[in-house]
């Protein structure tokens, strides 16, 4: 007998007409266990069904029952899943008789009124979303019909804040409806019982149901070779001849096949591959996909993808979870992508049936992501996937959630919400005094009102709410908007705003060059043109590789086992090659670690992941500034650190570092190492703003970080700020494990000169625009550029004004009026530069501008032509020129490697209070 029997014979029929005659194998094993009322967490490939598996057993019952209210809510991460989702669940839920609906951010007011009159059977919704359904009354009361929840990509939640407030979210709802049956769907989970916990809460028991990946994986691995005619596109395009030999791979695979999600890590990358593909010919249909584009633009790009109007989509995460974007036969992913669980999902949307294989290629641009990318793929195909954690006790979630339940009661019982709190997974743990202490700091910040037995809502605390119902962290956003149509493109971070979006720069959005036309309150006028122009930063991007992972790197190293990886002969001969490199150097493996002595820097390669080695990193700078009384700069990347060391300081004290640092007060020392970090900075404005000690509006540049971390270092915010920076970007249990195996001998610590691994070390930045070691191509390019911008010079005796380009200037300069050899060069656009030398000036702020200027005339008076081609490159103000110049005043290639070095590290501005 076939499950689908169990269904209401409408479904089947319904069914059928879509030609899906057997279920699947998820099918097959939920559709009963739904039906019988149990809780279910379901594991398994993506594309082959899971929706379905759960809905259309939902969909029986719910066919079944009359009445108003909400009966099923379906929770998902992302709002391109809803649109996604309502199209095919509306279709399935009319076959019955059963009103679908979606609403999140994006629902329109007309829409909200109606679904508050008349409420769908099944709510599509986001967890944001959901805690905005417990205010309203109407809504609420619709609530109380509740039978059903199931959340989807439940991995993509669970191990955030997001899914620790939904979890709370979850037992509120039951205090609403009463109990109602959980299910869960996830693609990837490493760790099914901490999933399972996560999804019931306390005192439930959830049947796991794990799918193995029959539906077949193919994942291959290719380093594309340079060829001839590459170098001369790789100077048109601004990149290096690897870059553009990896892009020529992937145009060959996209004209190969119908439809291909083409995949990169980050958002920059996306933008900075999309433009250089326009550039190079219009006429190649891709598209780019990300979260801060518009949402017109989003849903544009998808449907020109499924209607096959676009070959390729650039995109980012954005698209990797369940969303169906028609036919893609084909993934690519540009270079690593880091975790195991991001390919399967990846490679899963190709082939999104679960009769077809899913198929796709990591293309590779250095020996270094070729072994990470080696790595993940073998351990794809065997599902080794990450373990999987989900933090305790976010105090900042129990801030929001004490404060959200204030809206839905006029007096919260203060035992009722302590109970509530308790059931959801991650706060089991949670200690009373924790609980108290969070409630008496939202008292005494005026968030809510709090008294012996219970707490209740202030009018200030209902915009509290609303300005912080989402615990992803924020940064005030600008919209692009394009000055002719008057369509909004996206979206820029504030910090990249403030530092680099001036009139008449430009940068990369949507795949296409913007020329800023004028920077307003909230948005950036902007025109397109034909070039290339900086690539974006935002917040949140970069991926963690896991330990297991950066291990398996160690130990192919070590034994070169090449024939376990899916690759090609070619590609595994240059991940052999590139150990060779290493000569008579010891090579860097998961048993060895290297610490190198450079010039000026000390490089420890190490295969122990990104989160150890940022432990690590903090660890050994700290101790060795507090015994050297000098500071330290420090680089990290999953195989390296990177440490610019003063004179004095050498190898030998890492070693002892290493070996005498006791590990069982790590943890400990880790909060007091982090507590004067600039990542706490960051992220206690961020947990401030969750309990309201700032306003969500504050402007950063105004804000004192230190003074507030003083006043507040004995509350819950510093002490959520220090156990959230420990967890997001610090793993102190794997260093302390790390520190042992290397204090016990199993691990072997190696001093040596700087090897050619070490060398990469210095020189990995991860950039498509910013090779490992710039090529001359690439400087000659940059050189051009430069010589080709034009300058205006100004005497600081006569203040006569000439205007030239770069490149016309002679080596020494001097005025053709007077004479006068202390003259500024100035770019045409600074206005207030002009302003201050034609009136002159009283206030600081004028004051400082001047000395700006004659600092610009004394760097042109001694460095001539040199010294305006620096001031020139983008974001390479007169104080990074002086140091260039300082360094590299006698070797052309440096000096120009070093303003493209400054031109990126501008493009990519850290936040400012960093």
């Amino acid at each position: 007998m076939s499950v689908f029997e169990l269904l209401d014979p409408r479904l089947v029929e319904f069914l059928q007409m879509q030609r899906i005659v057997e279920p699947t194998e998820p099918q097959r094993k939920a559709i009963p266990s739904i039906l019988s009322g149990k809780h279910l967490l379901l594991v398994a490939p993506t594309g082959i069904g899971k929706t379905e598996a759960a809905m259309l057993p939902i969909l029986t019952v719910l066919a079944r029952e009359t009445g108003p209210g909400i009966k099923c809510l379906y929770v998902t991460p992302l709002r391109a899943l809803n649109r996604d989702l309502l199209k095919r669940l509306k279709e399935m839920g009319a076959s019955v008789g059963v009103k679908v609906a979606v609403r999140h951010g994006d629902t329109t007011q007309s829409e909200r009124t109606a679904q508050s009159k008349s409420p769908p059977d099944v709510m599509i919704t986001t967890p944001e979303t959901l805690q905005v359904l417990f205010t309203g009354r109407n809504l609420r009361r619709h609530l109380a019909n509740v039978r059903h929840v199931v959340v989807d990509e439940i991995h993509e939640l669970a191990e955030d804040e997001r899914g620790a407030q939904l979890s709370v979210g979850l037992e509120r709802l039951v205090g609403v409806a009463g109990e109602f049956q959980r299910i869960g769907l996830s693609a990837t989970v490493g760790s099914v019982d901490e999933v399972s916990g996560f999804l019931s809460g306390t005192g439930r028991e959830v049947t796991n149901l794990k799918v193995s990946a029959a539906k077949e994986m193919a994942i291959s691995v290719e380093s594309p070779q340079v060829e001839d005619g590459d170098k001369a596109l790789a100077t048109r395009l601004q990149t290096d001849e690897k870059h553009l030999a990896a892009m020529r791979r992937c145009r060959e695979l996209v004209d190969g096949h119908s439809s291909t999600l083409f995949f990169v890590n980050t958002r920059d990358y996306a933008e900075a591959l999309g433009v250089r593909y326009h550039l190079w010919d219009e006429a190649f249909s891709v598209g780019v996909h990300h979260g801060s584009l518009s949402k017109d633009i989003r849903v544009q790009m998808e449907d020109d993808f499924k209607e096959q109007r676009l070959k390729a989509l650039i995109c980012t995460s954005s698209l990797e979870l369940g969303i169906d974007v028609g036919s893609a036969d084909f993934t690519i992913q540009f270079n690593s992508p880091r975790q195991v669980t991001r390919i399967i999902q990846r490679v899963g949307r190709a082939g999104h049936k679960h009769y077809e294989t899913s198929t796709g290629s990591i293309i590779t641009t250095t020996p270094a992501e070729t072994a990470e990318s080696l790595v993940i793929a073998r351990r794809a195909m065997l599902e080794e996937l990450e373990r999987y954690r989900i933090r305790e006790n976010p105090l900042g979630v129990l801030a929001n959630q004490l404060v959200a339940m204030t809206l839905a009661e006029p007096k919260v019982d203060k035992e009722w919400a302590w109970t509530v709190i308790r059931r959801a997974y991650p706060f089991r743990s949670l200690l009373r005094a924790d609980f108290d202490e969070v409630l008496r700091l939202l008292g005494e910040l005026h968030i809510l009102w709090n008294d012996e037995t219970g707490f209740r809502r202030k009018t200030s605390g209902m915009k509290h709410f609303f300005d912080n119902i989402s615990m992803i962290p924020d940064e005030r956003t600008y919209r692009i908007r394009e000055v002719s149509s008057r369509r909004v493109i996206g979206t820029l971070d504030e910090s990249f705003v403030a530092s680099y979006a001036e009139p008449y720069a430009t940068f990369v959005a949507r795949g296409r060059t913007w020329r800023v036309i004028e920077v307003g309150e909230d948005e950036v006028m902007v025109e397109q043109v034909r070039e290339i122009g900086a690539t974006p930063s935002w917040i949140g991007e970069e991926i963690p590789v896991p330990y297991e992972v950066a291990q398996e790197v160690g130990a192919m190293r070590r034994l070169l086992p090449m024939d376990l990886y899916p690759a090609d002969e070619t590609t595994k001969k240059e991940v052999v090659d590139w150990v060779a490199r290493q000569k008579d150097q010891p090579v860097p493996t998961d048993k060895l670690v290297t610490v190198e002595q450079g010039d000026g820097v000390i490089v420890i390669n190490c295969c122990f992941g990104s989160r150890v080695n940022e432990t690590l990193a903090k660890l050994i700078t700290t101790l060795l500034a507090a015994r050297f009384g000098e500071s330290i700069g420090v680089h990290t990347e999953p195989y390296s650190i990177v440490l610019e060391v003063p004179r004095g300081l050498r190898v030998d004290d890492v070693l002892r570092t290493l070996k005498e640092t006791d590990t069982t007060g790590l943890h400990q020392l880790m909060r007091l190492i982090v507590r004067s970090s600039s990542d706490l900075r960051w992220q206690f404005v961020h947990v401030a703003k969750k309990f309201g000690a700032v306003r969500k509006d504050a402007d950063y540049k105004m804000l004192n970080v230190s003074k507030l971390i003083d006043v507040f270092e004995r509350s819950p915010i510093f002490d959520e700020a220090v156990s959230k920076t420990l967890w997001e970007n610090m793993d102190v249990e794997g260093t302390a494990n790390v520190l042992r195996r290397i204090q016990d001998g199993t691990i072997e610590l190696v001093p040596c000169k700087l090897s050619p691994m070490g060398k990469e070390a210095i020189g990995d930045r991860r950039e498509l625009v910013q090779p490992q070691r710039a090529d001359k191509a690439v400087l000659l390019a940059l050189k051009d550029r430069l010589a080709s911008e034009d300058i205006v010079l100004v005497c600081m005796n006569c203040r006569s004004q000439r205007k030239t380009t770069v490149g016309a200037l002679p080596d020494r300069v001097k005025c053709a009026k007077c004479g006068g050899v202390l003259v500024a060069a100035v770019q045409p656009y600074a206005k207030k530069d002009f302003d201050v030398l034609r009136k002159g000036t009283s206030d600081e702020e004028g004051k400082r501008a001047l000395k700006r200027i004659y600092k610009n005339a004394n760097l042109v008076m001694a460095h001539g032509k040199k010294a305006a081609m620096a001031m020139v490159g983008r974001g390479v103000g007169a104080d990074t020129a002086a140091r260039i110049l300082a360094r590299y005043h006698l070797e052309e290639d440096e000096f120009l490697r070093d303003i493209l070095a400054a031109e990126i590290t501008y493009a990519r501005t850290k936040r400012f209070w960093d």
